[in-house]
């Protein structure tokens, strides 16, 4: 990474491990602090005089805090802050791009790739059973019965533990909560309002008129945790419906090939299609995504490949596709066909003719 990644990626792990005690600063937000007078420095933008400034400052669109080059990196009509919700989406999918697998929200869910991808493994049939499993609303929040069915159904027993480990408990809290009517997660009461994690996406997605408490009884509760809610359940769904979708109109549909590889794998009379589906808020994070990318990275994204974006981006984002398109990179372009879910029919229609 370089000074301004290093910068955000401080600010952002510093602030997220704030409220575990708010006495003391955390190092990382102070080095981010210091990175960010910096580089505002340097740029001729307003040098923060403390930490409250800081503060203020981050609640702006990025295009507002003066930082030459920051456009490169984050969106520049997004905020780090918001309030009511804290760290935003966009600052989210930032350190989910930028980071190591390892560290990000969906690390649990890495794991289990590393693990059933190791050499000795190759455990394809059980990575794509708990792929499915976590894409499907109506496992997003579950009884300790029926986690404890579904984790010990795999013979392996640090593979059922990593399972285990992507959802969270929370049977105390449940009756401050409803089922989201999109993905099934928890809804929580925030400032007049039901909101779905930080996003709210599934707002738009489904009719929220009447939503349902959840019937659990006296039963331990557990939910997906909010980064594998946003990262693997959300875009999961539409991995699900696309390739549903695709098995009606005739084509073969294997999900998750070579143990995800791919998200999808369509083929039809010996010719073969992969799909990648990617999620982000923001067309500019996308196309960041792919613009730092190495070489040897973008090479699988050869010519039978094509990244596919879930239809509720475009519905939030008109002309996602396109926007994030014109964005990447002149190199990066030659690796790289964007397309919208909605359009994956058509494109489909061309190869196999």
């Amino acid at each position: 990474m370089n000074k301004i990644q290093n910068m955000l990626y401080y600010i952002i792990v510093g602030l997220q491990k704030w409220p575990n005690n708010y006495a003391q600063i955390p190092d990382e937000l102070h080095k981010g602090m210091l990175m960010f007078i910096q580089e505002a420095a340097r740029s001729g933008g307003e040098v923060p005089a403390d930490l409250h400034r800081l503060l203020q400052i981050l609640h702006k669109p990025s295009k507002e805090w003066g930082i030459q080059g920051l456009i490169e990196y984050y969106p520049s009509e997004a905020p780090l802050i918001e309030e009511f919700i804290g760290i935003t989406p966009d600052a989210d999918d930032f350190i989910n791009t930028y980071i190591s697998p390892e560290e990000a929200q969906q690390k649990n869910m890495f794991a289990i790739l590393q693990f059933c991808r190791d050499k000795n493994r190759k455990l394809q049939t059980e990575y794509t059973q708990i792929r499915t499993f976590l894409s499907m609303p109506q496992n997003a929040v579950l009884s300790s019965f029926q986690l404890a069915q579904f984790a010990e159904s795999f013979r392996d027993r640090e593979l059922s533990t990593l399972v285990r480990q992507c959802y969270e408990e929370v049977t105390t809290l449940l009756a401050n909560y409803r089922k989201c009517p999109y993905c099934g997660w928890t809804l929580e009461y925030k400032h007049d309002r039901w909101r779905c994690n930080k996003e709210n996406i599934c707002k738009s997605l489904a009719e929220w008129k009447i939503v349902d408490q959840f019937d659990f009884k006296n039963e331990r509760v557990y939910r997906l945790l909010p980064g594998i809610q946003r990262y693997v359940l959300l875009p999961g769904i539409s991995e699900i419906k696309l390739a549903d979708f695709l098995k009606r109109k005739g084509f073969v549909v294997e999900l998750f090939p070579n143990v995800d590889e791919y998200d999808i794998a369509v083929s039809l009379n010996n010719n073969k299609i992969f799909l990648d589906v990617k999620d982000f808020k923001n067309p500019r994070t996308l196309a960041n995504f792919f613009n730092q990318k190495p070489l040897e990275y973008l090479e699988k994204y050869g010519h039978q490949v094509f990244v596919v974006i879930p239809k509720y981006r475009n519905d939030l984002f008109p002309f996602y596709g396109k926007r994030a398109s014109v964005l990447l990179k002149e190199d990066t372009k030659k690796f790289i066909k964007i397309i919208m879910e909605n359009e994956v029919e058509k494109m489909l229609k061309e190869p196999f003719l």
